[in-house]
């Protein structure tokens, strides 16, 4: 989308935007406004006729505590018979001028005993007397019966009634003399009925018409009713109703018993929420037309201010694209920003093609070192490859990889790896003649191509030159050490006809040297890749062996010399594949520990042994047999390694102190500071500890005397010359007195001749292991040679 569209765009939307928010703005606050304003007259109109109501009682109070204390009319009620209806009492207080001019409907007068001396009933609005209400005497005597109960003289009663379902207003005074002093000899009651004469009076008094309607006692008032406070400090359910034409507004009244009666109701049409929304109309329209307005003239000022003089810049850009001619420039106009972008872009031309170049230099090469990288490298291979094709010449691929930089670089520093890298870089330029090509494939590889090769003896002569320069000290910030090299190398077209398979062998053959000692260098041989292949499917069967069932534990015994018994065996791991059938543990073990399965391996191994340890104490009653059982540094140094041995011997319910962990004398103390406390931990959980393979390593007694272990045996090497090497007897009897000096016991392994095991017993060696005694067997083949070993007496 053109940037013209998108801002005349904005501005329209904006403007838009703007609109609704101000009508929004309007509706939410000003007609709120209004409503609230109509809400608060309302609630006013309605105190006022609340007012005029209640002002009624107070009129009809005022009239009845006239008659009520009163020595005529204490002596009238006190008589012993009820007076006739032409009692000049009667004939002259209650006329009918006194029911019109007091607005009176009912007057009841009744003596202590409540029997009614006078009753009458009158029309006020239509000036006649109405029939005696006997029926509504007796319906509101029923109803309200404590209304007409006057105990003492300072009572007064005033409230709603309903009788026969017609709301009437009432006052109830006792009957006293003109002093307002007892004893009551009875009540007075005068009622005006709530009819619709009544309700249009009280209309006229506030001029406001009001409208009621009888309610049912179980009456609530909707949950958003609020109350409204009238005199007397009562409070009374107020709400209200609207639409947008009208609103209502509804109060509650309760009657004498404070149980709803009466609703009282009045309508008023919303005249100033209709003019309110009209003044909205009018500003709106008023806004639109302005914004309208507005929004041509913002138009019509970018165009001329900014889009003409875009497209002319967007014009000579296009043209520079077209002709890819860096010379050009585009116009430059005026002095503001759009002036300011011109030169700026006119200043990036005169540098872009120095740019240009640069990029395609870090494109092809290493950021550190300045060296061709792995894109480069490619690049040149393939039009090596061509030219030789060609020409049907060799050229050689060396794969240089150094060795144990990453132990340099995490000790010591990304900063002293980068300076080693320079270095090394710098020492590969000398070790290479004019025209050979050295590149940094990334890391700390490095690859070198050798041209016109006529004999393997020109490249083995460079790989020992480059071994040589690399091997040699390095001084970096004051810090003195070594490193070393290892160097895979492929011939075209011998070992590949394209750059990928060139690169792939050497680096195959590189790979190997790492695995076979480092430092060295190794032509690419069809052997090293199916020995890697098949390394790659054994890694691949071998993760599946558990499943399949591959795996199987053999056990050999181990001879104790002293009691000439079988004193425990070492579990030993055998695997049967169904492609490459047995396959040796020196063979599938180092792979195992490089890809992690051993950790799956070594928790089988130790759940087999377990419950082979729990069968075989179901065969023998005295079972006193220690499983051996070995575990690779890898499985050693893994998280949680505690943890977890720990619950496999809690889940196969087996106690650690039957069991015996090996772990080899080389990787206890390569990794010493980390073997230390995991092997305390497995021995305070009840594992004895042995070190295996003592005398094939270090065999610093600095580390033995510190580990916690409970064995030390002895590694095959020291064995196999015992009976004819001086210096072995030597060796190994001062081992297994210094042994036994630290209270550890000595097992000898490899013990294959009886002349070996006739010293052995001279030095007091406390066990021993090998074919002499036993090659590994299956293991129900061991109670077989426990039974065999307890009946042969001491022939070995």
């Amino acid at each position: 989308m053109l940037l013209r569209r998108k801002i005349f765009m904005c501005v329209g939307v904006t403007t838009l935007c703007l609109l609704t928010l101000l009508y929004l703005i309007s509706e939410r606050a000003l007609l709120h406004n209004y409503e609230r304003m109509e809400l608060d007259s309302l609630r006013e109109n309605m105190k006022q006729n609340l007012l005029s109501y209640f002002d009624e009682y107070t009129n009809l109070g005022a009239i009845a505590i006239n008659y009520a204390g009163w020595d005529d009319t204490y002596n009238f009620i006190n008589r012993s018979a009820i007076p006739a209806d032409n009692d000049p009492y009667l004939t002259v207080n209650y006329t009918d001028s006194l029911f019109v001019s007091s607005r009176l409907n009912i007057t009841l007068l009744l003596n202590s005993q409540k029997q009614i001396y006078f009753g009458k009933a009158y029309d006020y609005s239509n000036n006649r007397p109405l029939a005696y209400p006997s029926s509504m005497i007796e319906a509101l005597m029923k109803a309200y019966a404590s209304f007409f109960e006057q105990p003492n003289a300072s009572l007064r009663k005033q409230g709603l009634l309903i009788v026969d379902n017609k709301p009437l207003i009432a006052a109830s005074y006792p009957i006293l003399t003109s002093n307002n002093e007892g004893p009551v000899h009875g009540t007075l009651v005068f009622a005006r009925f709530l009819d619709a004469n009544y309700i249009r009076y009280i209309s006229a008094k506030t001029d406001i018409p009001l409208t009621i309607s009888i309610v049912d006692p179980s009456y609530i008032p909707p949950e958003q009713a609020t109350t409204i406070t009238v005199p007397g400090s009562r409070t009374l359910p107020f709400w209200t109703e609207s639409d947008k034409s009208e609103i209502k507004g509804f109060t509650l009244l309760s009657d004498v018993d404070n149980k709803p009666a009466i609703l009282l109701q009045f309508i008023k049409p919303r005249e100033l929420y209709k003019e309110a929304q009209k003044s909205i109309m009018f500003y709106l329209l008023y806004f639109g037309i302005s914004g309208l307005v507005f929004f041509f003239i913002i138009s019509y000022v970018l165009q001329r201010t900014i889009f003409t003089r875009l497209d002319n810049t967007i014009s000579g850009m296009n043209l520079i694209k077209t002709k890819q001619d860096f010379s050009i420039r585009i116009l430059e106009s005026g002095n503001d920003e759009i002036s300011q972008f011109e030169k700026s872009f006119n200043h990036m031309m005169i540098s872009l093609e120095k740019s240009q170049n640069k990029i395609q230099f870090q494109a092809n090469h290493d950021n550190l070192t300045g060296l061709a990288n792995r894109k480069a490298f490619f690049e040149y291979l393939d039009k090596m490859i061509k030219q030789s094709r060609k020409r049907q010449s060799r050229f050689a691929v060396l794969f240089i990889d150094l060795d144990r930089f990453k132990l340099i670089n995490d000790t010591m520093g990304h900063h002293m790896g980068d300076m080693l890298l320079m270095e090394v870089t710098n020492r590969l330029r000398l070790c290479m003649k004019y025209g050979e090509f050295l590149c940094r494939l990334g890391g700390d590889e490095f690859s070198i191509v050798v041209h016109d090769v006529f004999n393997s003896k020109q490249i083995e002569q460079l790989a020992k030159f480059i071994i040589e320069k690399i091997n040699d000290p390095y001084e970096l910030n004051g810090y003195h050490f070594t490193i070393s090299a290892s160097i895979g190398i492929s011939l075209y077209p011998d070992h590949g006809a394209d750059s990928e398979s060139l690169l792939h062998h050497s680096d195959v053959a590189m790979l190997d040297v790492k695995e076979t000692g480092k430092n060295n260098y190794r032509w690419f041989s069809e052997s090293i890749e199916e020995i890697r292949t098949k390394r790659t499917l054994l890694e691949q069967f071998l993760k599946s062996a558990i499943d399949n069932k591959e795996l199987t534990l053999v056990y050999q015994p181990k001879l104790d010399l002293v009691k000439n018994k079988i004193a425990g065996v070492e579990a030993l791991l055998r695997w049967r594949n169904q492609k490459f059938g047995y396959v040796s543990p020196y063979e599938f073990i180092p792979i195992a520990e490089s890809s992690g399965i051993i950790n799956e391996i070594g928790e089988w191994i130790m759940r087999s042994a377990c419950r082979q340890y729990v069968a075989w104490q179901d065969q023998m009653e005295d079972m006193s047999l220690i499983i051996a059982i070995n575990i690779s540094g890898v499985q050693l140094l893994q998280p949680n390694f505690v943890e977890r041995i720990r619950g496999v011997f809690e889940e196969e319910k087996v106690e650690p102190c039957h069991f015996e962990l090996e772990v080899t004398e080389t990787f206890a103390i390569e990794n010493f500071e980390e073997v230390i406390n995991i092997l305390v931990e497995l021995r305070n959980f009840g594992f004895m500890i042995s070190i295996d393979d003592f005398g094939a390593g270090y065999s610093s007694m600095k580390y033995v005397c510190q580990l916690p272990i409970q064995c030390m045996k002895l590694d095959k090497t020291l064995i196999d010359n015992l009976a004819e090497n001086v210096r072995s007897q030597v060796v190994v009897s001062t081992l297994i007195e210094m042994a036994h000096r630290l209270q550890l016991t000595v097992v000898a392994e490899g013990v294959e001749l009886p002349e070996q095991l006739q010293l052995l017993q001279t030095y007091q060696c406390d066990q021993i292991q090998g074919f002499l005694i036993s090659k590994p067997v299956p293991a129900n083949m061991i109670i077989e040679l426990m039974d065999k070993k307890s009946g042969c007496g001491a022939k070995l």
